[in-house]
């Protein structure tokens, strides 16, 4: 089913195809940042493989929101809403797991090389996470408005229903004056 003008109007509003650009970057830099702290320490590997799939999901939504934003339907913006609230639930936790190894201290002499490098890691993954989080909550935002409010500017008048000039159809309404007391 194809949107109405005003409902594709108010979903490219939101510059689908760029977002959708931004969210497969932050999902690659999720998945090579991830790898590489799972190659690095191997006790928080539960953690990092959740944001590798995290990372390989946003690369999936990206991947349909610049789809829904070349030819937006109503099918593509309501899967857009679905994925992007799923993604926004697993960068919360994403984040949430990584924010509790922040800042991360090494066990043996081997991690204390390596403790500056991984902070950074984990803190760029944490800021992209979030970036991505509200990346998914205002396109998600933007999908129901344009599913729900923006229809109803599209709605068709009355079959034989006459116009009414004193309510806008025909032009000014003039005011009727009466002579006399």
């Amino acid at each position: 089913m194809s949107l109405y003008p005003s409902q594709m109007k108010a979903f490219k509003s939101v510059e689908p195809k760029t977002l959708g650009a931004v969210e497969i970057i932050i999902g690659t830099l999720a998945v090579t940042l991830s790898t590489i702290v799972y190659k690095l320490h191997y006790h928080i590997q539960r953690e990092i493989i959740i944001l590798i799939l995290n990372g390989a999901q946003l690369i999936i939504t990206g991947i349909v929101l610049v789809h829904a934003g070349r030819r937006p339907t109503k099918c593509l913006v309501g899967m857009n809403i679905v994925l992007q609230l799923l993604t926004a639930a697993f960068d919360i936790v994403g984040f949430g797991l990584m924010a509790r190894h922040i800042p991360f201290r090494g066990e043996s002499y081997y991690y204390r090389d390596t403790e500056f490098l991984v902070n950074g890691i984990l803190g760029t993954l944490i800021g992209s996470l979030v970036l991505a989080c509200i990346i998914g909550l205002v396109v998600a935002l933007f999908g129901v408005y344009a599913l729900s409010v923006s229809a109803i500017k599209e709605m068709t008048p009355i079959p034989n229903a006459t116009p009414n000039p004193q309510y806008g159809a025909g032009g000014q309404a003039k005011p009727v004056m009466n002579a006399g007391n």
